[in-house]
């Protein structure tokens, strides 16, 4: 697995990232539909969370096998990784909707666990116009005040230390500090970040932060997607 994952702009097509998806495959595919999306020319970025809770997870074995759709990791991808391994809470898995994996073959499950595993923490898109996009699942791992994209980049990758590298693993994967505490500081050296994993009613703003896990996995929620050069948003509701 690589810690960061770079991608070079795309001037043919159109980028979109995507919340937190949680097994509803079928959902996004019918977004997907609505915005005529071009798998030759687009690509789709994804904040994590691609599993459990919802009806199609299995089905991420196919859509990470398609050359337009890239994730990071999120803390539900790292809950079946732990748990296939043996090193996980399965029990806790479970209840956050893991509980279809342990009733698949084991070879399945080993199956899954391995294509999870290549996902990194951490992709960047650049833009046709110079810009630079971050995605993580949770938040930046600015694990000093005053740290700024790059030294989150150092913290992640272990070149600040053990002690930080784990503690920046943990904030990536978990960490609601920032919009638990309506922090709108923009964070340096990054153009714009999209997070999901904290669910939101609609796509929020925190400075350069978006976060937009709109709770497709939730009956009153929605599965929202980000055209990454207009900032146009497009959502569908689970009612739909």
């Amino acid at each position: 697995m690589n810690t960061l994952n770079t991608f070079p702009s795309n001037p043919e097509g159109r980028d979109f990232v995507v919340g937190d998806i949680h097994g509803h495959f079928k959902l996004l595919s019918a977004l997907l539909q609505r915005l005529k999306f071009d798998g030759e020319r687009d690509r789709l970025f994804s904040v994590g969370d691609l599993i459990d809770r919802g009806p199609d997870s299995v089905e991420v074995l196919d859509w990470l096998s398609q050359p337009w759709f890239h994730a990071v990791r999120g803390n539900h991808e790292q809950m079946l990784i732990d748990g296939v391994s043996g090193n996980g809470d399965i029990p806790r898995h479970i209840r956050n909707g893991g509980a279809w994996l342990y009733e698949l073959a084991p070879q399945l499950q080993k199956e899954l666990a391995k294509a999870l595993q290549t996902l990194p923490w951490i992709i960047e898109v650049d833009l046709p116009d110079g810009q630079t996009i971050g995605i993580v699942h949770a938040e930046a791992p600015l694990t000093q005040k005053g740290d700024d994209w790059q030294q989150a980049k150092q913290a992640l990758s272990g070149q600040l230390g053990e002690i930080c590298r784990l503690r920046a693993l943990s904030m990536t994967l978990y960490a609601r500090g920032k919009i638990e505490e309506q922090n709108h500081d923009s964070i340096k050296g990054i153009h714009r970040l999209y997070v999901g994993h904290s669910t939101v009613p609609n796509v929020t703003r925190l400075g350069n932060v978006v976060y937009i896990d709109t709770g497709c996995s939730f009956g009153d929620g929605a599965l929202s997607l980000v055209e990454l050069n207009s900032e146009t948003v497009t959502y569908m509701t689970m009612s739909q």
